[in-house]
């Protein structure tokens, strides 16, 4: 029975240490994701083909 709970102690230890990189990771993408938005904002909308003004 010991060996069984140890075995299951060592994979949650693994498992929460998977968590936290992946919570790591996903706060960095997060990060990410909010600069570029935070670029692409700044950047002047491209209008589109055939929406110009010799487009009659």
């Amino acid at each position: 029975m010991e060996m069984v709970n140890l075995k299951l102690y060592l994979e949650n230890r693994c498992i929460i240490a998977e968590n936290e990189r992946l919570r790591e990771r996903a706060s960095a993408l997060r990060r990410e994701n909010l600069a570029l938005l935070q670029d692409l904002s700044k950047t002047p909308a491209v209008p589109e083909a055939g929406a110009g003004a010799g487009a009659a």
